[in-house]
């Protein structure tokens, strides 16, 4: 097995994830964000606070126009 490295410069890195998130939907970014607070959340040992957390009431805010 031949191991190559592909050296690249850190501006083409930067432009090749930007066009790789773009390309993304809505609904894919939102998962890749709820993926990694799950491992944030097991990795630092939150699960209790977080849960704690959910059982709160959440504040629903409702825009009303006025005449």
């Amino acid at each position: 097995m031949n191991k190559t490295i592909k050296i690249i410069d850190r501006k083409d890195e930067e432009i090749l994830d930007i066009n790789f998130w773009r390309s993304k939907t809505a609904e894919e970014k939102l998962s890749a964000i709820q993926f990694l607070r799950e491992q944030f959340i097991q990795v630092m040992n939150k699960e209790k606070e977080y849960n704690e957390s959910r059982k709160r009431l959440r504040r629903v805010y409702r825009v009303i126009e006025q005449k």
